[in-house]
């Protein structure tokens, strides 16, 4: 079995993901596999996942967790041991450790390589998150100052610049990465520049600290101050046609000149391929939104934005993106195909609509419900949708009147013109996501259910039992389109449903399933259906007519949400 926690929590028990359900229980285990191997007291338990201010049920709910936990991880696993719980985690299956191991045996590559984006990315309130994120990222950050460190000894101080003024803006406080910085760009015959980074160094740490920068960083500026020929550049190494089996450090530099190549190349395929010239397809890369043309079923822009995204949706004007990575929200142009700007919420962004010249954003974890002006990108407000701690907000949709949001097995009606919360409704399965239809709201659950709610009464008027996780669903074509396994064999599928009897009409089976349930997206427009599966890294295009499959497009990555609107299709990546 193998534990993830430096990013999205994944566990993985032979190739097969198994799927932590959100809130305390993915709380639970990440502050368990914290403390692999240790004896961890309830009552510490509870004080750490409800912040010293545990309800009542908290015991309960405790209980419930590990009773669950138990179920997804199988026998042996998680030990009741006097005062409290055990978590057995073996050799090399969670990969803080192995980062940590080989860190310390000096593989820093290797150790950076584990990082699929910000530790604890599931977490969203609980102190004890905040502070292992911020130590994670304290041993992150040293071993990426000492592959640099090797990178300025190759002499590829160039190459270092760009990265080197990101992560000082992110970290002001480290001197080691300013003085870092100052040797780059004295090394490329930026000596004003240089002496600029220090001079901003010294005014930020004054201003927050009080403090004068260290010995170390002084003595650099003195040495750039009188060109020291201590700090003139290593020339890079020569390449050569061949040579005998190289150390680990002198293999990064043949690595990255024959990446440079290969992406060189593929930048020229790109263009060609996007401007209706030959070559292969366009694939999209890591934090991206691929744009689909549906008249030809393939990738034809990649656009770089925020880390992690997850839900997207056409407005009237702008494509927005929710990005949980980094709690940010890009607004993207859909005729220049750019990010107009990046809008910081601070919160782990999800999923999102507009409607009324607003766009509603809800987020995940953090189970909170942001407005933004859907002109200007500007941060109108946000709050909390309740004060369930185990509730998590991950869907949201709009209609004519109305705003709506799942959030724990809850489903809230809001106001949009005074942005009031006007109806709530206790469903009982989470709620995985939501859909308008005239005066009805859809709904999927991982009670493995699909309902149909009264806009009006927000009452079910119609439920069916599929007998299998759904995941999302769309409307259109005069049906109700579900994404879920297929019930019979490892297989994602889509379910039509009659919108009157609500009963399931068609299964239309597409690729094979990686997890339970497959995380899948799905849209209609453009006279199809379109099923985003974040594991197959594809888009399956249906005839909504027939139900039947049309074609498959490989976005590359994983795609993780999709929308349809201003002639494309809209796909983020992960």
């Amino acid at each position: 079995m193998e534990f993830r926690i430096l990013g999205p929590l994944e566990v993985v028990d032979e190739g097969r993901p198994i799927t932590i359900r959100r809130g305390k229980e993915q709380a639970l285990l990440i502050y368990l596999l914290l403390h692999a191997n240790e004896i961890v007291p309830s009552g510490r338990l509870i004080d750490e996942l409800w912040d010293q201010r545990p309800p009542p049920t908290a015991p309960k709910i405790l209980q419930n967790a590990v009773s669950h936990l138990r179920k997804q991880l199988g026998d042996g696993r998680l030990l009741t041991r006097d005062p409290g719980y055990l978590l057995r985690v073996d050799e090399g299956e969670l990969d803080l450790q192995r980062f940590e191991r080989l860190a310390k045996e000096g593989r820093g590559e290797e150790a950076l390589e584990l990082w699929r984006g910000p530790a604890l990315l599931n977490l969203g309130d609980e102190r004890f998150a905040d502070d292992a994120r911020r130590r994670l990222e304290d041993q992150r950050v040293a071993v990426l100052e000492g592959r640099i460190e090797d990178d300025l000894a190759a002499g590829r101080h160039a190459e270092l610049v760009a990265e080197l003024e990101q992560l000082v803006e992110g970290n002001p406080l480290r001197e080691r990465l300013q003085g870092q910085l100052m040797r780059a760009l004295y090394g490329i015959g930026r000596q004003g520049d240089a002496l600029d980074v220090y001079r901003r160094a010294r005014r930020t740490l004054s201003e927050q600290l009080g403090l004068e920068p260290g010995p170390q960083l002084q003595e650099l500026e003195r040495k750039i101050l009188n060109q020291d020929p201590e700090l003139a550049p290593t020339a890079p190494p020569a390449r050569v046609q061949s040579r005998p089996p190289l150390r680990r450090a002198n293999r990064r530099v043949a690595l990255l000149a024959l990446l440079g190549a290969l992406l060189l190349a593929a930048v020229i395929v790109g263009i060609v391929h996007a401007t209706g010239g030959g070559g292969g397809p366009i694939i999209a890369t890591k934090n991206s939104l691929a744009v689909v043309d549906p008249q030809r079923n393939r990738v034809v822009e990649v656009i770089p934005i925020g880390a992690t995204p997850r839900g997207v949706t056409v407005g009237k004007q702008f494509v927005w993106t929710a990005n949980a990575g980094e709690g940010t929200v890009s607004q993207i142009d859909p005729n220049e195909l750019r990010v107009v700007q990046t809008v910081g919420l601070g919160l782990a962004a999800t999923d999102l609509v507009e409607t009324r010249g607003e766009v509603w954003v809800a987020t995940g974890s953090d189970n909170n419900l942001a407005r933004i002006d859907a002109r200007s990108g500007g941060v109108l407000a946000r709050a909390k949708i309740s004060n369930d701690g185990s509730a998590s907000a991950y869907a949201v949709a709009a209609g004519a009147d109305a705003v709506w949001v799942g959030s724990g097995g809850d489903i809230f009606k809001i106001d949009p013109s005074s942005h009031e919360l006007v109806g709530r409704w206790h469903y009982g399965g989470g709620i995985n996501d939501l859909a308008v239809n005239g005066g009805s709201v859809w709904l999927v659950s991982s009670a493995e259910t699909v309902a149909r709610v009264s806009g009006t009464t927000i009452r079910p008027t119609a439920e069916t039992s599929i007998g299998v996780i759904p995941t999302a669903l769309a409307i259109g074509g005069g049906s109700i389109w579900v994404a879920a396994p297929d019930p019979l064999d490892p297989h994602a599928a889509v379910w039509r449903l009659d919108p009157v009897t609500a009963r399931v009409t068609q299964t239309t089976k597409l690729g094979k399933v990686v997890g339970y349930p497959p995380t899948l997206d799905i849209a209609f427009g453009e006279r199809a259906l379109w099923v985003a599966s974040y594991d197959a890294g594809t888009v399956t295009r249906l005839d909504p007519a027939t139900g039947n499959v049309v074609a498959t497009i490989r976005i590359g990555g994983h795609p993780s949400g999709i929308a349809v609107g201003a002639k494309r299709i809209w796909v983020t990546v992960s």
